[in-house]
């Protein structure tokens, strides 16, 4: 899972592959991804667990 992110002339890597919660480390799925105002959000989920993730990044 490792998506390109792309804004204008950047490019950013958003790679998330498992679950940070100690003892569970399960896959991670893209459930949603979204720009507004400066931030690109991708949310992600974990298939084991079901707890959900999301990155921020500034542009």
């Amino acid at each position: 899972m490792g998506d390109e992110v792309k804004n204008g002339n950047r490019q950013f890597n958003v790679e998330m592959k498992k679950c940070i919660f100690k003892g569970c480390q399960g896959e991670l799925e893209e459930i949603s991804y979204y720009e507004r105002n400066n931030w690109i959000t991708v949310e992600y989920q974990c298939k084991k667990c079901k707890r959900k993730f999301t990155v921020k990044i500034e542009t």
